[in-house]
């Protein structure tokens, strides 16, 4: 019984054997072996000493015939069995990448096109002048354990970027398209609310029951857009906090338009929340204020009754009594001098207007797509389909070999 181990062959062993196959009178004629050999590129002393290696290892039988073994054949992978591959499925080769290669530049021809256009914002911080009177005020009161009117509110504007908040305003916006003419939102811009059968998302929704009637509201068309707009909308944040937004969408002018939206929504945002807060600090100390104003008009009220009922008394009660009367007037006093001096700070903190976020660089419509990127897709259809080539061929002559049994 033969040892499977030697019955694997090497692509040019079974080169010579598919060569006995076809002409097996190589085994015992030299003039035909000569002949054949040649027109194999082989020399006739390669064929002769090539069979009798198959004789000597048992493949060929002592009366030349061909022992029907069930072996697979081995692939001797070297570099230069790679390149003869290679060479030899040439045709095949080069058909399959051009082809693969004209389906790429085909997509990126009919591909939607996308343009970007990018703003950049920077946290710029509130816009306090150290020498004014507003920072005098404020040294006063905080002189007697009261804080500023200045807020400690901070804003992060990635975070009011990525909010639903704001996404659903630019869904809702009405855009100016060269599609339609008249301004729509984006749920009529991307025709969410139209059915599309190509789509299996919205296929598999129409055919459930539950969801076939929610799915036509305002409220379930926005939940798609917004999928779509998350991935239209990119954030980057600097190591010196710089914040760049970039807006990718179908059309160049609705880009940019979206980019600015977001700009000034942010800024209002911001402006906003300042201003209630100011507001509400502002309210609070008025109220602080009026409470003072009463305790001491109360205290004074006292002082006075007290002098009209003991006008001329000196005994040492009264005059204690009467200390600490008055020390009341001046602890009440120094305290609605306080609230009022902090008051008009809220007031002048409430008047102004305060610079959080300052747009570096508003977008403009972009001039070039950004994407689909048509040099870098014929590249890497030629570069996919010269690779897929070569191993499709590969595995295709492995099989082929290992279907030819002896």
């Amino acid at each position: 019984m033969l040892d499977k181990t030697k019955m694997k062959l090497s692509l040019h062993e079974q080169k010579i054997l598919d060569i006995i196959k076809e002409y097996p009178q190589v085994l015992a004629d030299p003039k035909e072996r000569d002949r054949i050999a040649k027109k194999y590129r082989l020399s006739e002393k390669t064929l002769r000493n090539r069979i009798a290696e198959l004789k000597k290892r048992g493949i060929i039988a002592q009366d030349n015939s061909i022992n029907n073994l069930n072996q697979s054949t081995s692939l001797d992978l070297d570099i230069h069995s790679l390149f003869k591959l290679l060479f030899n499925s040439k045709g095949f080769i080069l058909k399959n990448t051009f082809f693969i290669t004209i389906i790429f530049i085909i997509y990126s021809l009919i591909a939607t096109p996308y343009f970007e256009s990018k703003i950049t914002v920077y946290p710029a911080g509130s816009l306090v002048d150290s020498g004014n009177m507003m920072n005098n005020l404020q040294g006063i009161a905080e002189s007697f354990g009261l804080g500023g009117g200045g807020n400690g509110q901070t804003f992060n504007i990635p975070d009011i970027v990525n909010s639903r908040r704001l996404k659903k305003s630019l869904i809702l916006n009405n855009w100016n398209s060269k599609k339609f003419k008249k301004p729509v939102n984006l749920i009529q811009f991307w025709e969410i609310d139209k059915p599309n059968w190509v789509n299996p998302k919205k296929w598999i929704k129409s055919l459930i029951p539950t969801s076939k009637s929610a799915y036509d509201t305002l409220a379930a068309q926005t939940f798609d857009a917004l999928e779509r707009l998350n991935e239209s909308i990119l954030i980057e944040e600097k190591v010196t906090g710089l914040i760049e937004v970039t807006v990718i969408m179908e059309e160049p002018k609705i880009a940019s338009d979206m980019a600015n939206y977001i700009a000034e929504f942010v800024k209002d945002f911001v402006a906003a929340e300042q201003k209630k807060e100011s507001t509400r600090n502002k309210d609070f100390i008025y109220k602080q204020l009026i409470e003072s104003k009463l305790d001491l008009e109360k205290s004074e009220q006292e002082l006075t009754n007290f002098r009209e009922e003991n006008p001329f008394s000196r005994t040492p009660s009264l005059e204690e009594y009467r200390g600490r009367l008055e020390r009341n007037i001046e602890s009440n006093q120094q305290v609605y001098i306080t609230l009022r001096q902090q008051f008009e700070i809220a007031k002048i903190d409430e008047a102004r207007e305060y610079l959080l976020v300052t747009i570096l660089d508003e977008a403009e419509p972009a001039i070039y797509k950004s994407k689909p990127k048509r040099t870098l897709l014929t590249i890497a259809g030629f570069i996919s389909g010269l690779f897929l080539s070569f191993f499709i061929a590969f595995f295709k002559s492995l099989i082929n070999l290992n279907r030819n049994k002896i």
